[in-house]
């Protein structure tokens, strides 16, 4: 069972999702800036940048977005307008899909959704997709049916919705009844842009807190426990179950959190065989080497090699998510000769990413026996929020 434990560490708010005694995400409050991932605004269009096929936006005096234009074909104009072609000074309404990093701006992006417990409401009309996570058949296809005869709006436009994994637990009135609320609040939002001046903000993102509260509710969230006064009034104010920690013995020090990140930031990480794991994170990409280390076997080499390998997938999907990694991973695993070897390594890897409830692809193993991964950037690593830069 799971456990999301919200307290304070070095200095600041984190929450730190257990499972099995061990930690899984670790994610420390933000501090406060306008583009944090969830804002709707009005901003305004400095420049269109062809060769990049891109624009930026201008989101507060002298803060840009960087606003794609391949990935946005629909513009929402803060007019009411939609599609069409931009030009410098163009009004649009945009929604940070991803926090600006020390090397790049904010990505911003059209698609404005509004996510629930069971569903994630957007503006892109006729949109809908079920959580990959789902993988009952019978019960996505029940579902799509029921949807589509179902969601609509009062006056019969509809809505795009994207069903989230914990909508599988509950009924589908449950579902469709958050859907539509959130659909009415998305519709209002649009219909007062247009009463509204340059650079407003027309919604701000969920708490840190709720949102984690949000995202780590599944059937097997044992509980949520805080030891901040303040976390737990607010928790509790929006119908969110939370325990309140007022023991002696600190919070963090009962489940070892301390030792869980500090661990979470070395490059280096043992394997229980002996192996190791190196971490490096670069600008362009991060890059895991995979090294037998102390480990000793008396087994064959190539044996020991597939299982140190096969050691290392489990080890390195759990760590792609807890130092919260993203873009292109290259893994180096230990080369093996055997073809079988190398195909159930795949095979293994692939299954412990899927796990992950980030978008994480395995790509390929390349000729030289690297392994390539992308996993979809949401937030900062880790090491990023540590330093708070």
């Amino acid at each position: 069972m799971n456990k999301l434990i919200i307290t304070a560490l070095r200095g600041r708010k984190a929450a730190v999702l257990m499972s099995e005694s061990r930690a899984v995400q670790i994610e420390f409050a933000p501090k406060e800036e306008l583009l944090q991932p969830g804002t709707i605004l009005i901003g305004r269009v400095r420049n269109v940048v062809k060769n990049l096929n891109a624009a930026f936006v201008e989101c507060s005096p002298g803060v840009n977005g960087y606003y794609s234009l391949s990935e946005n074909r629909e513009h929402l104009f803060a007019d009411g307008r939609r599609g069409g072609s931009l030009r410098a000074g163009d009004m649009l309404i945009v929604q940070v899909e991803r926090a600006a990093t020390k090397s790049k701006d904010a990505a911003l992006t059209a698609d404005l959704n509004m996510a629930g417990q069971y569903v994630v409401v957007t503006a892109r009309r006729g949109q809908f997709g079920i959580s990959s996570k789902i993988r009952d058949q019978k019960w996505r296809e029940e579902f799509a049916a029921r949807w589509e005869s179902e969601a609509k709006t009062p006056d019969g436009s509809g809505f795009g919705a994207i069903i989230r994994t914990n909508a599988r637990s509950v009924p589908f009135e449950t579902v469709l009844e958050e859907a539509l609320g959130l659909a009415a609040q998305l519709e209002r939002l649009l219909s007062v842009a247009a009463c509204r001046v340059l650079f407003s903000v027309l919604k701000r993102p969920e708490s840190f807190f709720l949102r984690m509260a949000r995202d780590a509710y599944r059937p097997e969230l044992a509980e949520i426990v805080t030891d901040l006064p303040e976390v737990c009034a607010e928790l509790t104010e929006n119908g969110v179950p939370v325990r309140f920690y007022d023991d002696s013995y600190p919070l963090s020090s009962l489940y070892h959190l301390e030792t869980s990140l500090s661990r979470a930031l070395d490059k280096t990480v043992w394997l229980r065989s002996g192996g190791t794991l190196v971490i490096e994170p670069t600008e362009a990409m991060t890059v895991i080497d995979v090294n037998t280390g102390k480990s000793v076997e008396n087994i064959p080499p190539a044996e020991h090699y597939f299982r140190t390998n096969l050691e290392a997938a489990e080890e390195i999907a759990c760590q792609l998510r807890l130092r919260n990694l993203s873009g292109i991973i290259i893994v180096d695993f230990i080369d093996m000769k055997d073809e079988e070897h190398r195909e159930e390594l795949m095979r293994c890897f692939k299954r412990c990413l899927s796990a992950d409830p980030v978008r994480t692809v395995l790509v390929d193993m390349t000729p030289l026996g690297l392994v390539e991964v992308t996993r979809k950037k949401i937030r900062r690593p880790l090491h990023e929020q540590v330093l708070n830069v």
